[in-house]
């Protein structure tokens, strides 16, 4: 076995007592102020379970959110709807113009003015004499009028009205 001349000793152990001056089992036990502090070992806390918890203002906030989002889906069934309706409504007036157009056609082209003339000596109409011709002498000279266009934008229109009120206040006052 081991000689006792050996520099370090065990006591039953094979770890080395590392905090004794001396290596005597007899002797205190003192720390050398040399060492690190021993560290200790972080005590387990408990865990506890986090409770679910929704703020009232969170709740209220997702149903604003909720119900927007519901209303602008509606609102593009309801655009949906609209736009198809509009192109039937427009396919509907196209066939209508053209039948419309067939039947003015057919229209026309059954009038014969012989006939009419017939027709109309057979009820005692003729043509109007040199006679019932009236000419109608209208005083005055014929003229039209152009209405100038206001080209002006809607913010010089507005800076021009907000002048003209500035400088009526001002000549209101003077006076």
């Amino acid at each position: 076995m081991a000689s006792d001349n050996r520099k370090y000793r065990t006591s039953g152990s094979a770890a080395y007592d590392v905090y004794s001056v001396r290596f005597d089992q007899n002797a205190a036990l003192e720390r050398p102020s040399n060492l690190p502090e021993e560290r200790k070992e972080p005590q387990k806390q408990k865990v506890e379970k986090a409770k679910l918890v929704i703020a009232p203002f969170a709740a209220v906030g997702m149903l604003v959110v909720v119900a927007l989002l519901a209303m602008v889906v509606y609102g593009y069934v309801q655009y949906y709807e609209a736009s198809s309706r509009v192109g039937e409504l427009n396919s509907q007036l196209t066939h209508e113009l053209q039948e419309n157009t067939k039947l003015r056609s057919s229209y026309e082209s059954k009038i014969d003015l012989k006939q009419i003339e017939v027709q109309a000596r057979e009820l005692g109409m003729r043509q109007p004499t040199a006679r019932q011709t009236v000419y109608l002498n209208i005083p005055g000279a014929d003229h039209t009028e152009v209405l100038e266009v206001d080209n002006r934008s809607f913010l010089q229109k507005t800076w021009d009205a907000i002048r003209d009120s500035f400088t009526g206040i001002v000549e209101y006052f003077r006076n």
